[in-house]
Parts: C-alpha cells; structure tokens; sequence
C-alpha cells in the first residue's frame, strides 16, 4: 500500500521536477550571456527553477482571485438592478 502512495508520488512530482530543472536551466543561460563572469550556476538549477514555478503560481493564482473578485462584485450588481426594477414594477 505505502510503495502505491510513493510510485503515485514519484510519477506526480518527477515531471514537475524535470520541469523546474531544465526551467532552471534555461534562466541560467540567460544570466550567463548577461554576466559571463559568473560560474558554477548549475547547481543552482533546481531551486531556481522550483522559484520560478511558484513565481508563476503565485501571478496565476492573484490574477484568478482578482477576476473572482470582479464576477462576485459584478453578481451583486446585477442581483441589486434586478431588485430595484423588480421593486419598481419596471420588469
């Protein structure tokens, strides 16, 4: 039963740890063309890109709450018109 959770486990997390490695890759690359002066970044590869991942996460998830946030405020809008007109006999 344990060695299921931890197989389920390895196939979730191995491509995201592919995908923060050579993520982390790439950015080294590009500090390297900017400052060539500096070596030795490689072993740096995975937190980089993990930090980078969840700078990503981070945008995504404060842009999803401001839309959110905008759909609730624009329902209770709509919801307030429709009372009024209903109130008034208007529709």
């Amino acid at each position: 039963m344990e060695s299921v959770n931890m197989d389920t486990l390895t196939q979730i997390m191995g491509p995201v740890y592919s995908a923060a490695h050579y993520f982390g890759l790439f950015i080294i690359s590009l500090v390297k063309k900017i400052l060539p002066m500096v070596d030795n970044l490689d072993s740096l590869a995975d937190p980089i890109g993990f930090l980078a991942i969840l700078t990503i996460l981070v945008i995504i998830t404060a842009t999803v709450r401001k839309v959110a946030f905008f759909i609730v405020i624009a329902g209770w809008a709509l919801i307030l018109i429709r009372v009024l007109l209903m109130a008034f006999k208007i529709a």
